[in-house]
């Protein structure tokens, strides 16, 4: 028989990240597809930063709304210092 540990571990998916998400999530379940906090969730809420749907007292989140902030809050990669300087003095050369 095995054990726990192994039948937790072999069902682990590893494939698209989004397919964990169902059409529409807790905000248990959106806040660990996030990895963060249901109170930051709820923060982010109150923001009006994420799109969510409110049936009575229960707040749930729609999968477009989820891959929606996830779009608009990823930000792109810095371009590689070709000329072998630190970070500080390419910095200061780009003028940011």
């Amino acid at each position: 028989m095995r054990s726990l540990f192994a039948l937790a571990v072999g069902s682990a998916t590893y494939g698209d990240p989004m397919s964990e998400l169902d059409d529409i999530n807790t905000i248990e379940q959106t806040a660990e597809y996030l990895k963060i906090e249901t109170t930051k969730l709820r923060r982010l809420v109150n923001q009006k930063k994420i799109a969510f749907l409110k049936q009575g007292h229960v707040l749930t989140f729609p999968r477009a709304a989820v891959e929606a902030y996830v779009e608009s809050n990823t930000t792109a990669a810095i371009p590689p210092n070709t000329w072998g300087l630190t970070d500080a003095s390419a910095r200061r050369i780009r003028g940011r």
